[in-house]
């Protein structure tokens, strides 16, 4: 997966995408996944939230894996409805390899098979984030019921995880400021695609994706 990675990223722009913190103006998570998802463990698919630092975890890249820490945060905590910025998405099963539903916050980051991925960038698996995924294949967001909590677990390095039984997930090695200012030289990164960066690549995974779902229908 070398074209998946990248160096030298906008750390703090990346914190802010995976936490929700941004000067203080998002009262919220923007990415992890939420409470009830199913992870692959070593011990088998198991829901999220019952997972504790210390057990092992089945990766895309590099099979079993640690997980370091695991943190909890509320998808919304401010007075007032949950904007639409922030609302999740309900990604029916078989919409990207889930095989259940499942509920996805707009900014994590999922890993997707693609013809259009592999000639643009050599490599048929990209990451992208759930909100550039709204509107197709089933896709849509939701307004998240309170209280709505997701989790995030945390490895020595990035991750992907396969979790509802298909779909693949991004885990970062830290989420918090810190970790992402001193991360090692030499850890791994996922590069995720943007919509206002890749703009062209975005557009051409959604229209396949939804292309070989109605195919599929």
């Amino acid at each position: 997966m070398t074209n998946a990675f990248t160096k030298g990223a906008d750390k703090a722009l990346r914190m802010t995408e995976m936490t929700g913190a941004y000067n203080g103006g998002v009262m919220g998570a923007c990415s992890g996944l939420v409470e009830g998802t199913k992870i692959a463990t070593a011990m088998g698919f198991q829901r999220i939230e019952t997972i504790e630092p210390g057990a092992r975890v089945v990766t895309f890249d590099n099979g079993l894996q640690e997980v370091r820490a695991v943190r909890r945060d509320p998808i919304w905590f401010a007075e007032g409805a949950c904007p639409k910025a922030m609302q999740p998405l309900f990604v029916p099963a078989g919409a990207i390899g889930n095989a259940q539903d499942m509920v996805l916050l707009p900014h994590q980051a999922v890993l997707i098979e693609s013809d259009a991925a592999e000639a643009a960038l050599d490599d048929p698996f990209v990451l992208m984030q759930a909100k550039d995924l709204d509107g197709i294949c089933g896709i849509t967001r939701i307004t998240p019921e309170a209280p709505a909590y997701v989790v995030t677990l945390e490895f020595d390095n990035d991750e992907v995880v396969f979790a509802a039984s298909g779909a693949m997930c991004i885990c970062p090695s830290r989420s918090d400021l810190a970790g992402m200012l001193n991360r090692p030289e030499g850890g791994r990164e996922y590069r995720t695609l943007k919509s206002w960066t890749d703009g062209a690549l975005v557009d051409a995974i959604r229209a396949e994706l939804d292309h070989g779902l109605a195919m599929a229908a």
